[in-house]
């Protein structure tokens, strides 16, 4: 059997960002991924005639400089990077307006606004972390703010986490992300430089695999693992018919997905950690809506699209135009656009509901384009839950989200959006596999160098 210092289950991008920054510790490294590609929930479909959809609006925070592209760094992958959205329109029930108008803030909501931003930035961590125990509907009424400044926060938290209720927002992560898309250009009538990967999602998974891919890591795919046991000896992988050990084992996967393959002693520490995987599969964001190419674009500005509420349907709206960032995904003049209503997961899952929803987010979506089935190629009607991991609500944010390393028992870590490590979506994830990449190397390093590598 051959000898491995670290196994990583989950080759999306925190397992890949961890296995790569693992080999360039030294560390003989095997990821396992039960698809025939990698990329978890970070995918690219090809469709024929030149369209190259995404699995969901892959947007960076940050882009160039941010998590992601830091990490990219790290392991030694490069990519390109699309245009950045410049800003956000709203739909005010009948039309569109820039955030500007919108808001319509008077000189003294605008200095209200201006000051809240420079509160953020000498923050310390302690004072965020503090913050990750409050809502943003409780962060906005202490600070007295009037109510279309409220509401612009609101938005804007709803944008950042695909969460529904300004009660279930925590106001540390909000401010945590909100002072880091500042640093890079971002703020009111604008944001932060968010970009695409140039070419669809799999553009940056492809870079981390082949990354990862050489004699010190290698990538098992179509290898879908059946269980973790954690005994005596550490931890035991059961994949297929084989059993596999290793010193440093990481799953990253979702809570959703660890609940169920972890099996441990009847310890009071390990079943407290069980429970806790289990109580939190729910805790998570949600969406439906559609996936539409047309032959000609909807709207040309490249900007995102949103509203706290959509008329006769209820739900917030989140809109990006793909191609108005990048025209390689999709035949010259045509778009590609996602169009979702964050949801909880308990509407995704209720079919009536669900139906009823569709029917009339479809009639509002033909309202605010009023060409769109004219100028329909394809559609495809979805919904998803778990868009975001673990949903970044007050309590589960910062230093009270679930370790990246199992509590009481060395040799088992975990990394993801669902796991220690902050930003939106996938710069989430990013952080968390730096941070288990750090963690491990403080843990077992010494160990590794001392072991017979066979």
């Amino acid at each position: 059997m051959q000898h491995f210092d670290a196994i990583v289950v989950g080759a999306g991008i925190a397992g890949l960002g961890t296995a790569g920054l693992l080999q360039k510790q030294g560390l003989k490294t095997l990821v396992l991924e039960k698809s025939r590609t990698p990329g978890g929930r970070a995918k690219t479909r090809i469709l024929p005639g030149g369209w190259r959809v995404d699995s969901g609006t892959h947007c960076v925070d940050n882009g160039d400089r941010s998590a992601c592209a830091d990490l990219l760094g790290r392991i030694g992958a490069e990519i390109g990077w699309s245009r950045p959205v410049q800003g956000l329109h709203v739909f005010d029930g009948d039309r569109w307006k820039g955030m500007t108008e919108y808001f319509n803030l008077s000189a003294a909501e605008l200095q209200q606004l201006t000051g809240l931003e420079n509160s953020f930035a000498p923050m310390t961590e302690n004072e965020i972390d503090r913050l990750d125990l409050v809502s943003l509907a409780d962060f906005i009424k202490e600070r007295g703010l009037s109510t279309a400044v409220a509401k612009y926060l609101k938005i804007m938290g709803m944008v950042q986490t695909t969460l529904t209720d300004d009660k279930k927002i925590s106001a540390g992560e909000f401010v945590s992300i909100y002072r880091e898309g500042m640093q890079c250009g971002g703020g009111f009538g604008r944001l932060a430089n968010v970009q695409m990967p140039l070419g669809g999602i799999s553009t940056m998974i492809n870079a981390m695999a082949e990354a990862c891919n050489n004699p010190g890591c290698q990538i098992r795919l179509s290898a879908p693992l059946k269980k973790v046991r954690i005994d005596g000896e550490g931890v035991q992988l059961l994949v297929d018919s084989e059993t596999l050990r290793a010193p440093a084992v990481v799953l990253a996967l979702p809570i959703w997905q660890i609940s169920g393959l972890v099996e441990t002693d009847d310890t009071p520490l390990l079943r407290q950690w069980q429970e806790r995987m289990y109580n939190l599969r729910d805790e998570t964001s949600a969406s439906m809506g559609f996936t539409i190419g047309t032959k000609r674009p909807l709207f040309t500005e490249p900007v995102y699209l949103s509203a706290w509420r959509l008329p006769d349907v209820g739900l917030p709206l989140q809109i990006l135009g793909h191609t108005n960032f990048d025209e390689t995904v999709a035949p010259p003049g045509h778009m590609i656009a996602f169009i979702g209503a964050p949801c909880t997961p308990a509407q995704a899952r209720d079919e009536d509901f669900r139906k009823l929803t569709l029917e009339r987010f479809w009639q509002t979506v033909k309202k605010m384009f009023p060409s769109v089935e004219d100028d329909l190629v394809w559609k495809v009607d979805g919904h998803y839950v778990g868009i975001d991991g673990l949903g970044r609500s007050p309590g589960l944010t910062g230093k009270y989200r679930p370790p990246v390393a199992m509590p009481g028992r060395q040799g088992l870590y975990f990394a993801g959006d669902c796991f220690t490590g902050r930003g939106v979506g996938m710069n989430a994830a990013a952080n968390s596999a730096m941070l288990c990449a750090e963690r491990i190397k403080a843990d077992i390093a010494g160990l590794i160098e001392g072991s017979d590598r066979r």
